[in-house]
């Protein structure tokens, strides 16, 4: 009977322990949370200046075909695509018996007016020979060395040279075949100077000029580069109505080779203001782009609307109002409502 008793004196006095635990920890006074901290920076309008983006290719500024000088057997051909070569090393050697004929009969015809200028020279000392005789002989040498050093000189250009520093980009025939005249051979390009190609549409012509800087990025390699619009074509194509430009390059990067897609960026104004953030400060939901922005105190989510790009952040067209502050660091410790404690 006296456990009986215990265990219903343990049962009534229960509800009363558990409701004193409940108001211990309903009356724990809460520990005060500091603010976070975050940057921000007031909004303002500028001058809309948008960059636009067109798809190029990266060509070398310096290309040559080297072309057979002339008909005959294609001796020697000791270079590779791919190869680099050096200015005035040997791509490929031409054997053409005209040539070396025009050569030997030219030579031969030299060598026979030297003899003969030397006998009249001889009898010139003894007043038997006219000056006008005299003077059609010299003539004649005179004619005769020209002769030959013009078919020495075609000689010569069968033995191909490479015109400047590069490398083999492309070879055509092979080595102890039969060409003829001006076939191509090999084509060499000039790696240190390359240069970017894209085409203008007619539309955005007018808001650029030539000179002005361009940033040209690489795909490929992860790079962006500095150049300057250098030429803008003055003939629109027929079919696409847009102008062939090319900008040159004032830095290159490592592996940068010509054939590589890029993008040129052109930055140009549209007469309009716009107000222009910070790229990080943009963020993206599943409704679209937003930023975090501070009044009293209190963080909002706004969301706007892009208007465009500049070399300077992202163009805002709506949205936003001059004055407003949006958190440009730390707004990923932020939410809608919070309180935060702000610095410019």
């Amino acid at each position: 009977m006296n456990k009986k008793k215990t265990a219903l004196l343990l049962m009534a006095l229960l509800p009363l322990c558990l409701n004193s635990c409940i108001r211990r920890v309903i009356h724990t006074p809460e520990r005060n949370v500091e603010p976070v901290t975050v940057k921000v920076m007031a909004v303002s309008q500028g001058s809309d200046t948008r960059t636009t983006g067109f798809v190029g290719t990266v060509e070398s500024a310096r290309t040559d075909v080297l072309n057979a000088p002339a008909s005959g057997t294609l001796v020697s051909l000791p270079v590779r695509e791919g190869e680099k070569v050096s200015k005035g090393q040997l791509v490929a050697s031409i054997r053409s018996e005209s040539l070396e004929s025009a050569y030997r009969l030219t030579r031969a015809s030299l060598d026979q007016a030297e003899d003969a200028l030397k006998r009249v020279k001889m009898v010139r000392e003894t007043g038997t020979i006219s000056e006008a005789d005299y003077v059609k002989v010299e003539t004649q040498v005179q004619q005769a060395r020209a002769s030959e050093a013009a078919a020495k000189a075609a000689l010569e250009r069968c033995q191909v040279k490479a015109p400047f520093d590069g490398v083999v980009e492309k070879v055509w025939p092979a080595k102890d075949v039969e060409i003829t005249l001006a076939e191509p051979l090999v084509r060499v390009v000039d790696l240190n100077r390359l240069e970017a190609h894209f085409s203008l549409p007619e539309s955005d012509f007018g808001k650029y000029e030539a000179g002005q800087s361009v940033s040209v990025e690489v795909p490929a390699l992860g790079k962006t580069l500095s150049g300057t619009l250098a030429v803008k074509g003055i003939t629109a194509s027929a079919l696409s109505r847009s102008y062939s430009c090319t900008v040159s390059l004032k830095n290159t990067a490592e592996g940068l080779m010509p054939g590589m897609v890029c993008k040129v960026l052109l930055g140009g104004a549209t007469g309009a203001e716009a107000i222009v953030l910070p790229t990080s400060t943009v963020l993206t939901d599943m409704d679209g782009r937003y930023v975090w922005t501070v009044l009293d105190g209190i963080v909002y989510k706004r969301y706007i609307t892009v208007a465009g790009y500049s070399k300077d952040g992202i163009l805002v067209s709506d949205g936003l109002v001059e004055g407003d502050r949006v958190i440009v660091e730390g707004r990923r410790k932020v939410s809608s409502g919070m309180k935060v404690r702000t610095v410019e």
